[in-house]
């Protein structure tokens, strides 16, 4: 009984005394991507929104080599924005949308993987309708009140890609 108690103290001493895993920064809250640098589309797409003033442009610095091939066009988002990539045989296969959603309204929840960030800042992603094969991710940024929608055709390393080149637009 005493080596029982003597192990369990033990455990609880070393669970309360363990680190917690370091919380990285956001990808976003590294340096702007300059307007010059992103398709005009984002800009033209995002200056027509409704929820412009409450959902800062966003833009990946990299689509990553399965991308490179991409043409971005406009997109449709009901009150939001929204960039569509295209590959030569595949018509909307990743993209990035600021919706006309507000981050604080309920939405789906049950996605199999989670990520977030030091800021509060969250991204919750997996098979879209729950069951794939596309992949996407209802990302939510700390200070900005839109649910942003990321997705891609190309797998979940390339949907986890474009979150990692996430940043915000001069």
């Amino acid at each position: 009984m005493m080596r029982i108690l003597a192990s369990l103290l033990l455990l609880l001493t070393a669970c309360a005394t363990a680190t917690a895993p370091a919380v990285t920064a956001p990808p976003w809250r590294n340096d702007a991507i300059a307007r010059d640098t992103v398709p005009d589309v984002y800009m033209t797409q995002w200056e027509k929104a409704e929820n412009r003033a409450a959902c800062a442009l966003v833009a990946p610095r990299s689509v990553g080599a399965q991308g490179e091939a991409a043409t971005p066009r406009a997109a449709t988002f009901s009150g939001g924005w929204a960039v569509a990539y295209d590959l030569p045989n595949l018509r909307s296969a990743f993209g990035v949308a600021g919706a006309g959603v507000r981050a604080g309204e309920p939405s789906y929840s049950k996605w199999p993987y989670v990520q977030e960030w030091g800021d509060g800042s969250k991204a919750e992603y997996g098979p879209e309708g729950g069951e794939g094969p596309n992949q996407l991710a209802y990302v939510r940024i700390h200070g900005q009140d839109c649910l942003y929608n990321v997705w891609s055709r190309l797998g979940k390393d390339h949907l986890e890609l474009l979150l990692r080149e996430m940043r915000f637009v001069k």
